[in-house]
């Protein structure tokens, strides 16, 4: 990689809830988590030889400049990745294309390097993103709330209705109040899957699902098949900019 290696890259994910990051090197894995920028920097002065860092972010620049900050002080080139209009051959159907949180860009991304079908992209967390690409073209997608959210504001908008923090592992009804909302809540979840397959056979008989997101254990009851793909589609997507920039040499 132009004499850049692998584990002297950090991508960063900072999602709605958590900063996610992990090594170049170790992408396909699963990221290490943490609360805020002090404790991403304790592990990359621990590791003494980061010169790159690659993020992406859907909270708010606050905390991206902070980062850019510390990475400034300690000379680490730092690249914030964006939605494009057009990359890797994913061509994407926003006309504004910033309106797009980077998350979704980077699951596709992600997902065009997994998949040479037509596919739809599931990230699975806070909230849930579907998106749909056909020959490379970006058809649009689908945002709807995360487990967790759709449960809590069930709760919040009733008043004798209660929940507990269980997630089913199994597809099912419940015999209690609180197991009804848990497997109410999956069942709607497991509908925008069943209804994401509709979606594109309408459109594309030979496709593959590439299924992530923290909370993806809310689908650990669907049996695995043949066009299923599991990815950390973030970091993968991340990491797909990084080789291909670093490659090139285009980022430094």
């Amino acid at each position: 990689m132009n004499n850049i290696e692998e584990n002297h890259v950090i991508l960063v994910d900072i999602g709605n809830t958590r900063i996610k990051y992990s090594l170049l090197c170790h992408a396909e894995e699963e990221p290490n988590a943490c609360e805020d920028a002090n404790s991403l920097f304790s592990f990359i002065d621990s590791q003494k030889n980061i010169s790159h860092l690659y993020i992406a972010s859907v909270r708010n620049q606050e905390l991206v400049d902070e980062i850019s900050t510390m990475c400034n002080e300690r000379h680490i080139t730092f690249v914030e990745k964006h939605t494009e209009k057009e990359a890797f051959g994913i061509t994407n159907s926003y006309d504004n294309v910033q309106k797009m949180g980077v998350d979704r860009w980077l699951a596709m991304v992600c997902a065009a390097e997994k998949s040479k079908k037509a596919f739809f992209v599931m990230d699975v967390g806070t909230a849930i993103t579907v998106d749909f690409v056909v020959d490379g073209q970006h058809l649009g997608g689908w945002i709807v709330p995360g487990f967790q959210v759709m449960r809590n504001a069930l709760v919040a908008s009733t008043k004798k209705v209660f929940a507990n923090d269980e997630i089913p592992t199994t597809f099912g009804v419940g015999t209690d109040t609180e197991d009804c909302v848990a497997t109410g809540c999956h069942a709607a979840l497991y509908g925008v899957y069943l209804s994401a397959i509709d979606y594109i056979s309408s459109k594309q008989t030979d496709f593959d699902i590439i299924l992530g997101g923290g909370d993806k254990k809310v689908f650990a009851f669907l049996k695995s098949a043949d066009n299923m793909r599991l990815a950390h589609l973030v970091m993968q997507g991340l990491a797909r900019y990084a080789r291909s920039e670093l490659l090139k040499g285009t980022s430094a």
